[in-house]
C-alpha cells in the first residue's frame, strides 16, 4: 500500500520556501516626497512676510497694555539674548539705531520707543540701546513685558 500523503509531504519539502521577510517602503517614501514638496511650496509662499524676532520677555506683576506697540509704524526695538539688535523686524547694527529712529519720527511715528529685551540679555547691551534711543531725541521709553498669569 502506497500512501499519497507521504508523497505530498515530499513534494512540499522539495519546493523552495519563499517568505516575504521585507517591508516595501516605496509607499512611505512617496508620502515623504509629497509632504516635502507641500511644505517647501508653503514656505516659499511666506518668505516675503516679516520675521518675528523671538525674545523671552521679562515677567512683570503689574504690566499695562500698550496698544500702540502693535502698530506697524511704532518705533520698536528688540534685544535678543546674544546681544543682537532688531529694529521692528530686521536686524541692524547698534550705531544705525538712532538714525532709524529719527527717520521713523520724520515719517510720522509716535515719539515713543518700545523696547522688548530678552530676559537673559546683558545689561550692557540694553544700556547701549537706551543710549542710542536718547541720542535720537526720544525720552519716552516703554519696556514690553509679559504679564504674570495667575
Amino acid at each position: 500500500m502506497h500512501s499519497t500523503q507521504h508523497q505530498f509531504k515530499l513534494s512540499a519539502l522539495r519546493r523552495k520556501n519563499e517568505l516575504l521577510c521585507r517591508i516595501d517602503l516605496w509607499g512611505f517614501v512617496s508620502l515623504m516626497v509629497v509632504i516635502f514638496f507641500v511644505l517647501w511650496v508653503e514656505k516659499a509662499a511666506y518668505t516675503d512676510l516679516p520675521v518675528h524676532v523671538p525674545a523671552d520677555l521679562v515677567v512683570a506683576h503689574h504690566s499695562t497694555r500698550l496698544p500702540n506697540a502693535l502698530r506697524e509704524d511704532c518705533l520698536r526695538v528688540t534685544i535678543s539674548r546674544d546681544g543682537s539688535v532688531y529694529f521692528r523686524d530686521s536686524r541692524i547694527s547698534l550705531r544705525d539705531l538712532s538714525n532709524l529712529f529719527q527717520e521713523g519720527m520724520r515719517h510720522g511715528a509716535e515719539k515713543k520707543a518700545y523696547v522688548s529685551a530678552d530676559a537673559r540679555a546683558k545689561y550692557g547691551d540694553v544700556g547701549a540701546v537706551l543710549e542710542q534711543i536718547r541720542l535720537a531725541g526720544i525720552e519716552n521709553i516703554a519696556f514690553l513685558t509679559t504679564s504674570l498669569q495667575l
